[in-house]
């Protein structure tokens, strides 16, 4: 997600200085963003004619999220990873890891989304 702006626009110069000078300008964006973690359908995105006009939507489900705390200018990362045999989610934070609930999984840290599209011909779903 995107998860940094621009204060003000920067110079329009090139070189060095004004990449750096345009890093100074950006900060950290805190918004919540609600995001499902499962039956995202992405039909109405996919350029492929036969998937739109196909009866099957196009499902994705959440697997993992990298979460950023912090500032742009330094922070802490977590993480949370499913684990699809045994149907849990997990929290990983330095070196620990811990058990998690779905719904811990949507937080305003979220910064990396990882879904993968879910096979309809299978049970799990």
């Amino acid at each position: 997600m995107k998860r940094f702006q621009s204060k003000k626009s920067a110079s329009k110069s090139s070189g060095y200085f004004s990449l750096a000078y345009a890093q100074v300008l950006q900060e950290k964006v805190g918004d919540f963003v609600d995001f499902p973690t499962q039956g995202l359908d992405l039909r109405d995105y996919v350029e492929d004619v036969r998937v739109k006009e196909s009866p099957d939507p196009v499902l994705y489900d959440l697997y993992a999220v990298s979460n950023h705390y912090g500032s742009l200018h330094g922070g802490h990362y977590t993480a949370y990873g499913y684990n699809a045999h045994l149907k849990k989610w997990y929290n990983f934070n330095d070196s620990s890891v811990s058990h998690a609930d779905e719904s811990d999984v949507v937080t305003s840290g979220a910064y990396l989304l990882f879904y993968r599209r879910r096979d309809l011909s299978s049970k799990e779903g």
